[in-house]
């Protein structure tokens, strides 16, 4: 008896799942939020990075890191690989190599990558942490940054830039702290019709400056008023840290902002080292995150007994509340018998049900 419950557990769970898919929320252009994640090697791993894209909630536009001095046809199997499970934004060069560019290098890889991928990629990144002190001469950031954007405008692409958020962190330098550089570095024109424009902040690197959701709040709604028509979001997040992976992720995919044109983004760093394949802990803690209705969240790992509930599951998986949000559903198997129970996704239970199911 117990085996036929588990059974039929198991095709109840692949008939939603063949639901949900089918209900995928397009995250974007349409809805106006961006589940964003990043990955700065899209040759390894070909079939698990597509599987892990296309098993999400949600599906994602995936920062894809572009290699220094890797011409853009190499990247065209991979890029195409990604494309096919998410939308994807392009970064024309990590900051950390843009300082090994000449203005004319930087020039003439933005076309021979615009060339390549113009009908692929949804979004161009034409500068990345563009206020880092490591980024080598402003005058010549500014030149490469401006040409870049404007070669994207012309082909009547989407734009975006990705700065550094450094407030609590700019070591005494402040013509880098990174509403300053805006303010001196980016012409009205930049300010009026970037599509896109984002910020890194890694606590790591700032001291461990950790900002209330109300401090994140004014940040951006200071970054809107810089640029009142573009979208506007975290450019990168994360952490190298293991312990702390899992807290990183929930901290920033569940901050409620709420300044106008406020996408989301986030584009976790690590996504390629955290999420892939699909069966690591820290993509199934992504996905809740992420999933509509599924805030405030408790990020549980499958593998393992699921707090407070002390029943062996012999299922789990989500289906919609009975008040429209989200409801995590377990069915616990006890001998012949099994309950059915409901949980919201902070961990309180809302009821159980004894009987077959239906």
């Amino acid at each position: 008896m117990t085996g036929n419950i588990f059974l039929r557990s198991l095709q109840v769970l692949l008939i939603l799942s063949l639901l949900w898919t089918n209900e995928v929320v397009c995250a974007w252009p349409d809805s106006g939020f961006i589940f964003g994640v990043t990955i700065d090697d899209p040759w390894t791993q070909r079939p698990a990075i597509k599987a892990a894209l296309a098993g999400h909630a949600i599906k994602p536009t995936v920062r894809i890191v572009f290699d220094e001095w890797i011409a853009a046809s190499e990247y065209v199997v991979p890029v195409e690989n990604i494309k096919e499970a998410a939308y994807v934004m392009g970064e024309i060069l990590d900051s950390y190599y843009v300082p090994n560019y000449s203005v004319k290098q930087y020039k003439d890889r933005t076309k021979e990558y615009l060339d390549q991928f113009e009908d692929v990629v949804d979004i161009w990144e034409v500068g990345n942490e563009i206020n880092g002190d490591w980024l080598g001469n402003i005058d010549s950031v500014r030149v490469k940054v401006t040409d870049a954007f404007n070669q994207v405008e012309e082909r009547g692409l989407e734009s975006a830039i990705n700065l550094y958020y450094n407030e609590p962190c700019y070591y005494g330098e402040k013509q880098y702290e990174m509403f300053t550089w805006v303010n001196n570095n980016i012409s009205q024109n930049m300010r009026d019709n970037l599509d896109y424009v984002f910020f890194s902040y890694y606590e790591d690197d700032c001291y461990d400056v950790l900002l209330t959701e109300e401090e994140w709040q004014v940040v951006f709604d200071s970054l809107h008023v810089l640029f009142p028509n573009a979208k506007i979001g975290f450019g990168e997040v994360g952490t190298d840290t293991t312990a702390n992976k899992a807290t990183y992720m929930k901290r920033y995919y569940t901050l409620n902002i709420t300044t106008e044109n406020y996408v989301g983004g986030y584009f976790w760093w690590y996504y390629r080292q955290d999420c892939i394949p699909r069966t690591k802990a820290l993509w199934d803690s992504l996905n809740i995150l992420i999933t509509p209705d599924s805030t405030p969240v408790t990020l549980y790992n499958h593998s393992q007994s699921m707090n407070p509930v002390s029943e062996s599951f012999a299922d789990v998986f989500y289906t919609p509340g009975l008040s429209g949000g989200l409801q995590l559903r377990v069915i616990s198997t006890e001998g012949e018998t099994h309950k059915k129970y409901f949980y919201r996704l902070d961990g309180r239970r809302t009821f159980h049900s004894h009987g077959g199911l239906k």
